[in-house]
């Protein structure tokens, strides 16, 4: 089916330029808001006339009668396009529209005539393009992280942020590099979400079985009995921007930042084809169930969608064998996914696995543990599965961390402030045809106005009007949380090179380097968990002798720990715990963080043995230091050079 074409676009967005110190006289507010829309309806009062400057009865009305000043109090100007006739034909139109318009409205108006123009050069992708995206031919490598985990025969890109110690890995890009990758994402940095070991499957051996032998297919089947699209799919976790949430109360959820997505073109079979050729139809209420063929601690991860949805070809329920006309990665599907590579059995219940009920929910806020009777019901409650993405935005530029210079605050200049923005279900801006890429938008402001903001806000709108709300809803999984992305802005004078602009978002996958911090119920959880610890005193040799399996002591916020009894029942399995068994590190205390809630450390607690020495904990302040700096200079060198196997598909994909 038609889709179309991914490029630079802007979503319906609203982005609020919340100025300390504005001169604007058109509201006399202290905060001003600005609006970055599309053409979708969204009406700006007062703008009747033409584009060449006319003034319409109304608003000139309006003007002479001092009943308005701006439109919507929109804040935006203009950016140089570095050609001097264009620059000076667009001089001179906006001095016509100054007599009507403030330049940060005319700003605003340029950027919704760009994004006309853009929309009516869209054109229709018939599902047999290739992808533009070819970066991700590099060479990767085996981690030195997975040495001694399950995965240690797959080569992994070093620019993922892993966010769940060693293994199993998940793990996102830094904001900036995928962002800067475009909106086809490359291979090596999409985000990775596994519950345990990556299966190791061959493309010569893989089959996919339909309805219990009711039909078996080969890879090599795909090209000869079925035709392929290709086409572009976005990818989000539900739990993108988990962080801000834990932040404020801790979920059962790890701690995703904002890089939890990626587009990439992915090319396959529809579903719908391969279950007509298996004698299925959707007649009755019925679903489609998928099942995994990795092994997590709970039992095999299974879950359906209903069969009259994926017998609609519009929907586009492929069976994917590529991503970006390469052969899946293993951490993505390798060699064939729908969601995991497996098999498909059609049901007349709906699946009761565990992944399914227990995975991917959204439940009311007042229901904080999983053992209640409330929140049986609601786990299994249709109305509370994660089905479709949410409506989301997100801020990239300016990045985390980033500082402008006051020096740069001259008439005239102008900075481009940028993100992304996505939702579920196909819907864009105006539904057109099924739309499942992301987006990327912008607007160009003021450096003067930018300099004097105090807070950079954006929430986008879809096809239905609806939009993002303004604060995040916590729930104990931690899922979808849309709400108003802020960056937020203060004085940096450190390096005394002059005063800089410092730009800080709400959170970073690693690190506490945003502008929200913990809460105070989070507070007094962790001094709960400081209560009534044994406080004999262990040293660094003493604490490495426990490294095996028989024998497994764990260091978290200086203190020790046995976790010999918990291997057997760790939900992440053993693996992930035996990779830290015997270490003094700080990066164990970070990572049982990320992904731990309290009653986690609760559990923790019970195994208790004592502290390590004051000499021990030095020795941990001192290496996390060094880390730091290390990865502040860009110096650490983790991966060793390795071969791709067979298992990758590089060698054997065409059977």
């Amino acid at each position: 089916m038609p889709h179309s074409v991914p490029g630079q676009s802007k979503l319906k967005t609203i982005l609020a330029l919340l100025l300390a110190r504005s001169k604007m006289k058109s509201t006399g507010l202290e905060d001003i808001s600005t609006e970055l829309a599309s053409a979708t309806g969204i009406i700006f009062a007062g703008t009747n006339g033409s584009e060449s400057g006319q003034e319409g009865e109304e608003a000139k009305w309006k003007r002479q009668t001092g009943a308005r000043d701006a439109h919507h109090g929109a804040r935006a100007v203009g950016q140089s396009n570095g050609n001097d006739v264009q620059d000076s034909k667009k001089e001179n139109e906006d001095q016509e529209l100054l007599k009507r318009y403030s330049p940060q409205e005319i700003a605003l108006l340029r950027a919704l005539q760009h994004e006309k123009k853009y929309r009516q050069g869209l054109r229709a992708n018939d599902g047999k393009r290739k992808s533009p995206q070819t970066h991700n031919r590099s060479t990767i490598a085996i981690d030195v992280a997975d040495q001694f985990t399950p995965d240690n025969w797959l080569p992994r890109s070093g620019h993922l942020i892993r966010l769940t110690s060693n293994h199993p890995l998940n793990a996102e890009p830094e904001l900036s590099l995928l962002y800067q990758a475009g909106l086809i994402t490359p291979n090596e940095l999409h985000c990775v979400r596994n519950h345990g070991a990556v299966p190791r499957l061959y493309w010569n051996t893989h089959k996919l079985d339909i309805e219990d032998g009711k039909l078996v297919l080969s890879m090599s089947d795909w090209t000869k009995r079925f035709e392929s699209i290709n086409i572009p799919v976005c990818i989000a976790c539900d739990g993108n921007r988990r962080k801000e949430m834990n932040l404020v109360r801790k979920s059962k959820g790890f701690n995703w930042s904002v890089g939890a997505g990626g587009c990439a073109y992915r090319k396959g079979v529809p579903l719908c084809d391969v279950l007509a050729a298996a004698g299925v139809r959707a007649d009755g209420q019925r679903w489609v169930n998928f099942e995994g063929a990795d092994e997590p601690s709970e039992g095999k991860y299974a879950t359906f969608i209903p069969l009259a949805y994926a017998m609609d070809r519009t929907n586009d329920v492929l069976l994917a064998y590529e991503m970006n006309d390469l052969p899946l990665p293993p951490d993505h599907g390798y060699p064939l996914r729908l969601v995991i590579p497996g098999y498909i059995w059609v049901s007349e219940t709906e699946n009761t696995s565990h992944y399914h009920i227990w995975d991917n929910r959204v439940l009311p806020s007042f229901i904080t543990e999983k053992d209640s009777s409330f929140a049986e019901t609601m786990f299994s409650h249709p109305d509370t599965a994660c089905n479709e993405q949410n409506l989301n935005s997100v801020i990239v530029k300016p990045s985390q961390g980033e500082r402008l210079s006051l020096a740069q605050a001259k008439v005239g200049q102008s900075y481009r402030i940028e993100g992304y923005a996505y939702d579920g279900g196909g819907k864009e801006v105006e539904h057109v045809e099924k739309f499942w890429i992301w987006l990327s938008w912008h607007v160009d402001v003021s450096i003067v106005h930018l300099l004097q903001a105090k807070t950079i806000t954006v929430r986008a709108w879809n096809v239905f009007k609806n939009t993002q709300p303004e604060h995040l809803n916590w729930n104990i999984m931690g899922m979808m949380n849309n709400c108003w992305y802020k960056v937020k802005t203060g004085i940096d004078c450190t390096d005394g090179a002059g005063p800089f602009v410092l730009f800080r978002h709400p959170c970073e996958p690693t690190g506490n380097g945003g502008w929200m911090k913990t809460s105070v119920e989070n507070q007094i959880q962790s001094a709960k968990q400081e209560a009534g610890a044994p406080t004999k005193q262990f040293t660094r040799q003493e604490v490495e002798k426990h490294d095996k399996e028989d024998d497994c002591w764990l260091v978290v916020d200086g203190k020790v720990y046995d976790a010999t009894s918990v291997l057997c029942w760790h939900p992440g399995g053993k693996a992930s715990i035996l990779g830290r068994a015997g270490r003094v590190h700080h990066d164990t205390t970070d990572q049982f963080a990320a992904i731990h809630d309290d009653f986690a450390y609760k559990n923790l607690h019970e195994c208790a043995l004592g502290v390590v020495t004051e000499k021990a904990a030095n020795f941990i302040k001192a290496e996390a230091e060094e880390t730091r700096e290390q990865e502040g200079e860009g110096e650490i060198c983790r991966r060793s050079r390795g071969v791709a196997e067979e298992a990758v598909g590089a060698s054997d994909s065409n059977g």
